[in-house]
């Protein structure tokens, strides 16, 4: 009898182990790596002082950044499936942005990128938003109009 006791008190604290790691697992999956974060501030500097070291690139969709990008920026834009070629080079440290609240869409960007052997890789913080917010310069490519001649 109290053998039976102690292996159902063994079986009942295995189950409920597996139940807690599996939730510590699921926490886990849901929570975005945090990577290196720059500030608007700081990225304006190394714009202004033409930074050799640095390449901006952002996550927005094609559409949005034909609208508005920070300047000498590149298009990048997310993606679900990241598959190479990777044409973003690997001597440069990266700096990703998106429109997203959270920098969402860089962040997962960024840890696309890590699986692909990128290390020098920071997140502007508060990103396309920021940028607009202290009304620094934004640069545009210029799209023809349809009924235009």
């Amino acid at each position: 009898m109290i053998g039976n006791i102690r292996i159902r008190s063994v079986a009942v604290l295995i189950n409920l182990t597996w139940i807690l790691s599996v939730f510590a697992l699921a926490e886990d999956k849901d929570a975005s790596p945090k990577f290196p974060s720059i500030k608007c501030e700081e990225l304006k500097k190394l714009i202004d002082d033409k930074s050799a070291n640095i390449l901006v690139v952002s996550n927005d969709p094609q559409e949005s950044f034909n609208e508005g990008h920070i300047p000498g920026a590149t298009s990048f834009p997310w993606t679900d499936d990241l598959r190479p070629p990777i044409t973003l080079p690997r001597n440069k440290t990266l700096v990703l942005y998106c429109s997203c609240a959270h920098e969402e869409d860089s962040s997962d960007m960024a840890a696309k990128l890590k699986v692909f052997g990128y290390r020098n890789i920071k997140v502007l913080e508060g990103g396309w938003l920021q940028w607009l917010k202290l009304k620094y310069p934004i640069a545009a490519l210029k799209t023809r109009r349809p009924n235009a001649p």
